[in-house]
């Protein structure tokens, strides 16, 4: 800071001294000195503030930015509300700014992260998406951390249930306990259980629970004669008589012991709380002791009559008496002792019992079979078994073949014999086949198993042979099922309601149990489908657009017969011999055997039976007329049969017999086998005759068949 001086106001140093000292000049006025400029120092380390050219429209300018950013956040943000559960949950936003209000707060439209959290709940981070919707309320609910439940009881020990689980035993803390209501139990042994319901509060709080069991006993006051029994009560013993000893409400063995005497053993109760005295015991002078053994072992043992037990075993024998002991074992003589024990007496007894024998001749078939008995390996058949006289469980086996087992009681100092038939896999596959079945609809059906071969067709020289009827050979092995019936009207509208078979010439073929007629053969082979269907077996035919374009080979579900199938059923004979006719080998048969075109349809058939009367103008009802020797009816007569394959007179180039032959794969027309009502000639009457067509006709019908295996 600049200094300067001032008027009168000060001296130089000189003149100080001078005066002071009292010098020469006193009293001499002098001239003062001229005044003299001096140079300027400026202070050290001093500043010397700077004014700042325009810091105050610097600091508008941020001011009015800064107010013109709230307002266009006031703008551009929405209201949004943030419900949470609880109340009191802190909520953090991040994503971008925000300003909260007492109801809501202000947030622009975008994406967020909420992290809320409360003490007793479990955080949460959610994402918030705000939209340009003025106002918009988001509802969130926090999860009660879980609680805990500590349990203490008197006594300890208790075993703990929550909610259907063991848990462990008292004292005892379970952690991590939802929040809510839970089914509690507490349980003992020898007190009263505890049920409860409680609340679980949460929020990681434990909860204290402390029980008192009660006893689930009273007491019960017990003496005897001679005094000093030991008392055990469930197998805990409680001292000598005289005592009161605690016995559960819900009853427990107790028993009195003492030496020479008889135990005492009794299932008994006491009342919770209550004191009760039970009558005085008086023992009974203690049984004898009998350690009893056969050889073998195993035998029955009765004591005067009585069941006691199985050897080896240890039978309490009544003092001072004569007991009556005896021992049965199958296949063994019986063995029979009379003992007399004194109190408190032990004995041991050991029986040999003498085996009763018999000779069981073994054969069986293939030879060389080998035989087992009760699971032991005793040679191969033919074989002389001597075995004890009891039930016996008697093996053959040889491979290839099931094994057979009998059951077989021999008889004492008897000989017998036993015989196995061994069957192979597929001779016991097909014997489990049953012999006959029946449909959903009502058929009944055999069951065939050919395995034969045969010759199908006509010779030459036979008079009313046609061309068709070309000899060939054919093997069935299949087993097969084939009704004995032919489908009739009943049966067929449960398939197709709406159908008539109409009538002949004013005579109905229309009636319930007629055979079906006036259907093809797409019609036949869709109802076998529809029955197999009902059945849920797998289809035979196989079905596109609604007509059949092939078949399953592999199914077991219903079909129309083959033809060779349908041959060897009406014409094959025990012996390989082949029917002419239904009837026999004569054209005129004797009696009513048939419906063919008799005398009674002359009137509207071409040609009929001369001499002959069935009584049916038309179609009959079916099993009008005796089976044949196979017991299907109606094979030929009544009405003309569908079977399944398709209509072929050329004759296979191989000399070979065709086996289970479906027919050809194509063609126009199906084979129609059987003579009907319209028939009388001896051309069609013949069980070789051959027809064939694709057209519906009132004459023609058809029965179902299916594989068996």
């Amino acid at each position: 800071m600049s200094s300067f001086p001032t008027t009168g106001g000060q001296r130089s140093t000189s003149d100080d001294t001078d005066t002071a000292g009292g010098g020469q000049n006193s009293g001499v006025e002098r001239e003062p000195p001229p005044i003299a400029p001096i140079d300027f120092v400026p202070a050290q380390n001093a500043s010397v503030p700077r004014r700042l050219p325009g810091l105050f429209p610097l600091l508008l300018l941020c001011a009015l930015v800064l107010i013109g950013l709230a307002l266009w956040f006031l703008i551009t943000a929405r209201a949004v509300t943030i419900v949470v559960d609880p109340p009191n949950a802190n909520i953090d936003i991040s994503g971008g700014p925000s300003l909260s209000l007492s109801e809501h707060v202000l947030l622009r439209p975008g994406a967020y992260q909420l992290h809320i959290s409360a003490e007793g709940y479990r955080p949460v981070e959610i994402a918030l998406q705000v939209s340009k919707a003025d106002r918009q309320q988001h509802q969130i609910e926090l999860e009660i951390l879980p609680g805990h439940l500590e349990i203490k009881t008197v006594p300890p020990n208790a075993s703990v249930i929550l909610d259907g689980s063991e848990q462990g035993t008292t004292p005892l803390t379970i952690n991590d306990l939802e929040a809510g209501r839970h089914d509690l139990e507490i349980r003992a042994e020898r007190y009263l259980p505890v049920t409860e319901q409680i609340d679980i509060e949460g929020r990681d709080q434990i909860q204290a629970r402390e029980y008192q069991l009660a006893p689930a006993w009273g007491f019960l006051e017990l003496a005897t004669v001679p005094s000093g029994a030991a008392i055990f009560v469930g197998e805990v013993e409680h001292g000598a008589t005289p005592a009161e000893v605690p016995v559960l409400a819900s009853g427990e063995t107790v028993e009195l012991r003492l030496p020479g005497y008889k135990t005492w053993s009794r299932e008994l109760s006491v009342p919770v709380g209550e004191r009760q005295a039970y009558p005085v015991v008086t023992f009974s002078p203690a049984d004898g002791e009998l350690t009893l053994s056969s050889v073998p072992a195993g035998a029955r043992i009765t004591v005067d009559g009585q069941f006691v037990g199985v050897t080896p075993a240890v039978v309490a024998l009544a003092p001072d008496k004569k007991h009556q002991l005896s021992l049965f074992l199958d296949g063994y003589a019986r063995a029979s002792r009379q003992l007399t024990l004194t109190s408190g007496e032990q004995k041991r007894l050991e029986i040999p019992l003498q085996a009763r024998m018999s000779a069981v001749n073994v054969t069986a078939k293939p030879a060389q079979a080998t035989i087992y008995v009760d699971g032991d390996y005793r040679g191969s058949a033919p074989l002389k078994l001597s075995l004890l006289a009891r039930p016996t469980r008697i093996e053959a086996r040889a491979e290839g073949y099931v094994s057979v087992v009998r059951e077989l009681t021999p008889k004492p100092d008897v000989e017998q014999s036993l015989h196995f038939s061994l069957q192979t896999q597929t001779q016991a596959r097909l014997a489990k086949i049953p012999a006959s079945t029946t449909s959903s609809a009502g058929h009944q059906l055999k069951l065939f198993r050919p395995n034969t071969q045969f010759t199908m067709g006509a010779s030459r020289r036979q008079r009313g042979r046609q061309a068709n009827e070309i000899l060939r050979d054919v093997r069935l092995k299949r087993p097969f099922y084939l009704a004995t019936t032919e489908v009739t009207n009943r049966q067929f509208r449960q398939f197709r309601a709406g159908h008539s078979s109409k009538h002949a010439d004013g005579n109905t073929l229309d009636t319930r149990e007629q055979p079906v007629v006036n259907v093809d053969w797409q019609a036949a082979a869709l109802y076998c489908n529809w029955l197999s269907a009902q059945e849920k077996l797998e289809p035979f035919y196989v079905v596109t657009g609604g007509a059949v374009t092939g078949v399953n080979e592999n199914s077991m579900g219903y079909r129309l017969p083959t033809e060779a199938e349908w041959v060897w059923a009406a014409r094959w004979q025990p012996g390989g011999a082949m029917l002419k006719y239904p009837w026999g080998d004569e054209l005129i048969p004797k009696g009513k055997v048939a419906n063919v075109a008799d005398r009674s349809a002359a009137d509207i058939v071409r040609r009929s039976l001369p001499g002959y009367d069935d009584g049916y103008v038309v179609s009959a009802p079916v099993a009008r007329f005796p089976a044949n020797a196979k017991g299907l009816y109606d094979l030929a007569g009544n009405v003309a049969e569908w079977v399944h394959d398709y209509y072929s007179i050329a004759a296979t180039l191989s000399p070979a017999a065709q086996t289970d032959p479906l027919g050809p794969d194509t063609g126009q027309f199906r084979v129609i086998r059987g003579s009907s009502w319209r028939h009388g000639g001896v051309t069609e009457l013949r069980l070789s005759y051959r027809d064939y067509g694709d057209k519906p006709r009132d004459d023609l019908g058809f029965r179902v068949a299916r594989y068996a295996e």
